[in-house]
């Protein structure tokens, strides 16, 4: 079997009315073109957590203009979407139900408007992936998907998992991301990523940061890396201990 990972990355700054309004702030066009080529984190993760009895190909949206070019030799599609594509995101998995594919659904907008998104898809995944991603596929292979698969935010991110990073063509993107913790402990109402991810901070133990950052190196000699973190140096004990060791590579 197929999985298609299919991240709708970038901001688009496509709308006449706000664009008339005066959103042409310096920097913000240049910015949302840097985070268009910032593959999906999340949808590498659950790459890495897939048995090795699934072929994997990662897809990012802007690599195809027109939804009927998308590839349709996939048995399972997942897709992920923040806000601001979600309505492309929901175009794309409409597609390819209509070609009878198995349609998946997850990120910070699908886990805030589940049933939103089931108007589009077979599954949503509400929350932390790694959680609900083994008993997914194996529903999936049974031919039991169920509709929701809800994590119940007691991730450990002891429990490491490898990005799937061999999966990118680095020729297609200007950065990669590492993530070394989750969610913030300030919980500030207005910040989707500690409310509606987990709710409690997570540090990633420094020596599985310090292995991915190997890892991405063995791929790419002098890579761009950014912290996709929510408060990267709020721990700074932490970071007094990584630090140094980032100095070294």
């Amino acid at each position: 079997m197929k999985i298609l990972f299919i991240a709708m990355s970038g901001v688009r700054v496509q709308d006449e009315e706000l664009l008339k309004e005066g959103l042409t702030l310096p920097g913000f066009v240049e910015r949302s073109q840097v985070i268009a080529t910032l593959p999906s984190l999340g949808l590498l993760t659950l790459a890495g957590c897939t048995p090795d009895n699934f072929e994997k190909q990662y897809l990012d949206v802007q690599e195809i203009k027109e939804v009927e070019k998308f590839p349709l030799d996939a048995d399972l599609i997942v897709i992920s979407s923040f806000t601001a594509q979600i309505y492309e995101a929901y175009e794309l998995a409409d597609f390819y139900r209509s070609k009878d594919k198995t349609v998946v659904m997850g990120g910070l907008h699908v886990t805030s408007l589940p049933e939103e998104a089931l108007h589009h898809c077979n599954a949503v995944c509400i929350g932390e992936g790694e959680i609900i991603w083994p008993q997914l596929l194996k529903d999936f292979e049974s031919g039991s998907l169920k509709q929701v698969y809800q994590a119940d935010g007691k991730f450990d991110l002891s429990n490491h998992v490898m990005p799937a990073f061999e999966l990118l063509d680095p020729e297609k993107y200007n950065r990669i991301t590492i993530q070394t913790s989750r969610g913030c402990p300030h919980s500030c109402e207005f910040c989707a990523g500690s409310i509606l991810l987990t709710s409690k901070y997570k540090q990633k133990p420094a020596e599985y940061v310090l292995a991915e950052i190997d890892k991405v190196q063995e791929l790419w000699p002098h890579p761009f890396i950014e912290f996709a973190d929510d408060n990267s140096f709020v721990n700074k004990s932490y970071w007094k201990r990584l630090l140094p060791e980032l100095t070294k590579r």
